[in-house]
């Protein structure tokens, strides 16, 4: 699960640090706080946060790790592209000279990558869920909606900046 956590720590940071390269400007508040900053940590806290309030047993725990396990492969062949086709994608980006159907194309390939690492979570995800107890799942669903609701808060103050 301690694996499991931090890939899905990484992947957050990574989507959400992309935002931040470039916004980074405007994300700096007039009294200098930094906005950007201040919501990754928030973020992470709350992720901690979940993670203690599953209370996840050793039984579980152990049960998740071996279907996370049993998909190693399977992860490590969608994971790869993502990295990838994400540093293809900075790089055409912060070219010299940039070419934008280089950079849609890098963008398009990346989503792609996306899109089967996507299909391939949704699968871990249904195996995990029959583990956990209908209010684990339900604290899932309720961080996931406390989420996606701090992104909205956060983008909509950033476009009033």
């Amino acid at each position: 699960m301690k694996k499991r956590t931090i890939a899905t720590l990484m992947l957050v940071g990574v989507s959400i640090c992309g935002l931040g390269a470039a916004a980074a400007p405007r994300m700096l508040g007039h009294d200098g706080a930094r906005p950007l900053r201040m919501f990754l940590q928030g973020q992470i806290g709350r992720m901690m946060t979940l993670r203690s309030e599953l209370d996840v047993t050793s039984e579980q725990r152990d049960a998740i790790k071996k279907i996370v396990d049993g998909h190693r492969s399977e992860i490590v062949a969608v994971a790869k592209p993502i990295v990838e086709k994400r540093r293809a994608l900075r790089e055409a980006t912060l070219a010299q000279e940039p070419n934008e159907e280089a950079i849609r194309t890098a963008a398009n390939d990346l989503g792609k990558s996306i899109g089967d690492a996507a299909v391939l979570a949704s699968k871990v995800k249904g195996e995990v869920a029959k583990v956990l107890t209908p209010d684990q799942i339900h604290k899932i669903k309720s961080f996931r909606q406390e989420s996606e609701s701090s992104v909205d808060s956060f983008i909509e103050k950033f476009a009033q900046q």
